[in-house]
């Protein structure tokens, strides 16, 4: 008797459970693909709201990674970028590694630079739920410099730009394997600006893995 008491109080609570997170995940609709789109293209002067975004759907994110492909939407490919991240869909990692795959040559206007200063940030959003998203911003973080420039942007400028963002996105993940890249970047002698970038970026990882692990 006390068996089938104890049933019955595990059974009413796993249903009210399952109540819970359904009533939640209702509560935060996912945006339509029409939604995503117009997330994308609207302009904002701090940033896309994170919240918003986190809420594409599968649509959202289909109709995203189209848009990454192609090049008559390179105005908004920074912000498709963040909002694949942010996201989190299944299919951002492809979609944002075929577009890394292409790297334009030659001088670039403002909104391609752009993209590419919005790369390892997106990168480092999804991340959480791809770690492979780490090892593309370690080899962004190693890469050479890159054959394209952007006004007085070009050659090792450019590569310490990218390396200084790859390992601040490192940092804000707070994830282990983050953790053991930024602990084995060696420390250039002669680059005492990194040094000091790289140091507040270990203290950041730090700082974000202990908010973690108390949530």
């Amino acid at each position: 008797m006390q068996i089938a008491k104890s049933s019955f109080r595990l059974g009413t609570a796993l249903t009210l459970l399952v109540a819970l997170v359904w009533g939640s995940t209702a509560s935060a609709r996912m945006l339509t693909a029409d939604e995503t789109e117009t997330l994308v293209r609207a302009t904002y002067f701090e940033g896309m709201p994170e919240e918003e975004a986190r809420r594409i759907g599968p649509a959202g994110a289909a109709r995203l990674a189209e848009m990454l492909a192609d090049s008559d939407e390179s105005s908004i490919h920074g912000q498709i970028m963040l909002a694949l991240g942010l996201c989190g869909s299944p299919d951002a990692m492809a979609a944002i590694q075929d577009w890394v795959g292409s790297p334009p040559e030659g001088e670039v206007d403002r909104d391609t630079f752009r993209a590419w200063q919005a790369l390892p940030y997106a990168l480092g959003h999804l991340a959480r739920f791809d770690r492979r998203a780490l090892r593309l911003l370690e080899t962004l973080m190693n890469a050479g410099p890159p054959s394209w420039t952007f006004r007085q942007h070009r050659g090792p400028r450019l590569s310490r730009l990218t390396r200084e963002s790859a390992v601040s996105s490192l940092a804000e993940t707070g994830l282990p394997e983050a953790g053991r890249i930024l602990k084995h970047i060696p420390r250039d002698a002669t680059d005492v600006q990194f040094g000091r970038h790289l140091q507040e970026a270990r203290a950041k990882h730090r700082e974000r893995a202990a908010e973690e692990s108390r949530r």
